[in-house]
Parts: C-alpha cells; sequence; structure tokens
C-alpha cells in the first residue's frame, strides 16, 4: 500500500508528487507538478528542505514543502 503525505513529513527518499494544495506559481517555476519524480536529499527538522528535481537542487522552505503531497 502506497502512504500518501506531505513532502514534509517525508525521509530523504524518491517520490512521485500526486498533489498541489495550493496554487503556488514557484513550485510550478521549479518544476514541481503533479506527476513529477523528486527526490528529497536533506529534511532537517528545522530550516529548508534540499530537493533533486530533474538534474537540479534546489531548496523549498517548510511552508511550500507542507504543500507537496506526494506518494
Amino acid at each position: 500500500m502506497i502512504k500518501i503525505e506531505s513532502l514534509l513529513n517525508k525521509q530523504p527518499g524518491t517520490y512521485i508528487v500526486s498533489k498541489i494544495n495550493s496554487r503556488c506559481r514557484k513550485l510550478h517555476e521549479l518544476g514541481i507538478i503533479p506527476g513529477t519524480k523528486i527526490t528529497l536529499l536533506s529534511a532537517p527538522k528545522c530550516g529548508q528542505l534540499i530537493l533533486l528535481v530533474g538534474h537540479t537542487k534546489v531548496a523549498i522552505g517548510r511552508g511550500m514543502a507542507s504543500k507537496i503531497i506526494v506518494e
């Protein structure tokens, strides 16, 4: 069974974006849209999360990460 939840609650690993819980243009510009494969490289308890989207590393805040629903 696949568990679907916010990226903020995940451990480092590779996930598929299933939904974005807002109309965040920044996420779209970064290529983080439903169906995209992303790799969570670093997920500290506080501070920014580091993601790999395609071949690009990006850092996003915890608020933005909470809007990304992955499976």
